[in-house]
């Protein structure tokens, strides 16, 4: 005899239902939880905990944060003494950084001892780990003169003797090796789920040691070959368009993809004349046929200076005259005045808050005029380089606004503009809001140096030690197209070099009509600007991030779709059957009755 209870639920439809849409929501939280959770791990989560002066955000925590921004853009930042065990909630892999010799609190101690996940100790205090730590023994420190990778491999000679932790190895192994003379010492180690750098010094060179042996303790794929970036720097309505067009030529003819550095405003430092893109519509004829060719037109600043300077000389967003960030208008000598000066501490304050704002607003105009006047020419610009690479922290936010890529090197502060660099390779570190930064990694062909080219080799060999370090490089047109040609012929030695494509990394597809306008507009009205709005690009990147680190749960969805679907269809024919059961059910009893 069949189950009175299974016949039962066959012959109620609403049973069904129920029951299936139970299964469903149940397969569907447990589903959706595994490609969460998938989702989770697929991309690391990285805090990193910092022991400074005060707290501070040093130059070298600023370098780290570029360095693991190429292994993951989900960082997270707290000073040691702030740390609490809510900080490690979701957390993959966390990063320790002593810049100087303190004692850590015992909650800080614990909290870093007890963390179970993959574990990453650079500098001091390192003897404050406990356990984690004791497949390494230190032995005071060490001079080294030479860093390489395991066994002596690519050997890089250092400019100076650099003092290191001393160490030795109970287990586990060696990622980078520190020479005095004949002699090697450990200087990154591993053990299981736990690394070890025995230096506080993140600046270049050890950051792009760090940055290679960082592969190892991630262990993530990188792309084959090598990736190149150039620039042809400080292109403006003054530079000639023969020039130009002649270096842009020879790299569309070697199918080289690059980049032109454009600034959409020239000003004249004698004579103040000022003098707009539009103004000079040979360079724009040439412009618009190097981009139809394969050009990406980046954003240069919008008039490259300050105060006094010719474009292309000096600052636009930073005041290097008096090292401090853009505070007042370009003709307002006024001097900045102090604390002292003002009555109470409300009322400085208030005049500080004033200066942030009046930076806030300039940055902002001189960003959008920009990428209106070029858009309006049919030039849409895909990134952003500061001039001379300096701008304050508030510009990086303004900044991210309109665009999101920067190329170039990055100010570490606002403190002074001197302090600066970028990571051997792409990154997206936390303090660019949510930007990529491109790299410029082996400088230019400097015609003032004795050996411009030898220049380039030295540094390019640094670089090369970083298994996907970018080959980043600018070129200025004016010198002609000869210096350009030894430039490229140097980089075609260089085996796998794949030339870099900014337009397409930043999702832009540009067709220019014959009007000049263009399909894709970066130009944000002003009004939703001040709202906080973003670019077309940064939309694209946003949508493509979620996609990309989503795809489990997409996947997941769809499958859910399809099988409600397909649930549906099921009880939809299984009610049609019963009807038409039961119509023929009611024409036999009609004929009995008959």
């Amino acid at each position: 005899m069949p189950n009175k209870s299974w016949i039962n639920i066959f012959n109620n439809p609403g049973r069904i239902v129920l029951s299936l849409l139970a299964v469903l929501l149940l397969m569907a939280g447990t589903s959706l939880n595994a490609a969460q959770g998938l989702g989770r791990d697929s991309v690391p989560r990285i805090l990193v905990v910092y022991t400074t002066g005060d707290g501070v955000l040093t130059d070298e925590v600023r370098m780290l944060d570029l360095v693991l921004g190429h292994f993951s853009s989900k960082l997270f930042y707290v000073t040691d003494e702030a740390l609490t065990r809510r900080n490690l909630n979701g957390i993959t892999h966390l990063v320790y950084y002593g810049g100087i010799s303190s004692e850590l609190s015992s909650s800080t101690r614990e909290i870093l001892q007890g963390f179970e996940g993959h574990l990453l100790v650079l500098g001091k205090n390192v003897e404050q780990l406990g356990a984690r730590l004791a497949f390494l023994q230190r032995n005071g420190q060490v001079d080294i003169q030479m860093v390489s990778k395991p066994q002596g491999i690519d050997p890089m000679l250092l400019d100076d003797n650099f003092l290191v932790e001393r160490i030795s190895l109970v287990q586990g192994e060696v990622l980078l090796e520190g020479w005095k003379g004949v002699y090697s010492y450990p200087l990154m180690v591993q053990h299981d789920r736990t690394a070890y750098f025995a230096s506080a010094n993140f600046t270049s060179p050890f950051s792009i040691f760090v940055s290679e042996a960082l592969h190892e303790v991630f262990q993530q794929a990188h792309q084959e070959g090598r990736q190149a970036l150039l620039r042809l720097e400080d292109v403006h309505p003054h530079s000639d368009p023969k020039l130009v067009l002649e270096a842009g030529t020879y790299l569309a003819e070697k199918g080289i993809s690059y980049v032109i550095a454009l600034i959409p405003v020239y000003v004249n430092s004698g004579t103040k004349e000022i003098v707009h893109l539009k103004e000079k519509p040979e360079m724009v004829k040439v412009l618009r046929e190097l981009q139809k060719r394969g050009a990406s037109i980046i954003l240069h600043g919008y008039m490259h200076q300050y105060r006094n300077s010719e474009t292309g000389e000096g600052s636009e967003f930073w005041d290097i005259e008096n090292n401090t960030s853009i505070s007042k208008a370009p003709d307002d000598e006024t001097p900045l005045k102090k604390r002292h000066e003002w009555s109470s501490q409300s009322a400085y304050e208030d005049y500080e808050q004033s200066l942030r704002q009046y930076e806030k607003n300039y940055m902002q105009t001189r960003m959008a005029s920009g990428i209106q006047e070029l858009t309006e020419l049919g030039l849409a610009p895909v990134a952003f380089e500061a001039p001379h690479y300096t701008m304050s922290q508030k510009g990086y936010e303004v900044m991210a606004r309109h665009f999101s890529f920067v190329l170039g090197q990055i100010q570490f502060n606002d403190n002074d503009w001197r302090h600066m660099g970028a990571p051997p390779f792409v990154s997206k570190p936390a303090f660019l809001h949510g930007m990529t930064i491109l790299p410029e990694t082996v400088g230019y062909y400097n015609p003032a140096s004795l050996t411009p080219m030898q220049d380039i080799r030295d540094k390019a060999r640094q670089v090369s030690f970083v298994r996907d370090g970018v080959i980043g490089m600018f070129f200025h047109p004016y010198l002609g197209v000869a210096p350009l040609k030894e430039m490229i012929a140097y980089t075609e030695t260089m085996p796998d070099l794949q030339w870099m494509d900014v337009r397409r990394l930043s999702g832009q597809e540009i067709s220019v009509d014959s009007g000049g306008e263009t399909s894709n507009d970066p130009a944000v009205p002003e009004s939703e600007k001040q709202a906080g709005t973003v670019s077309a690009s940064e939309l694209y990147h946003s949508a493509m991030s979620s996609l990309r680190e989503n795809s489990g749960v997409q996947l997941v969805l769809w499958g859910i779709a399809v099988l409600v679907s397909c649930m549906v269809m099921l009880f939809l024919l299984y009610t049609w059957r019963n009807r038409a059961n039961l119509r023929k059910q009611l024409f036999m009893e009609r004929d009995l009755d008959d």
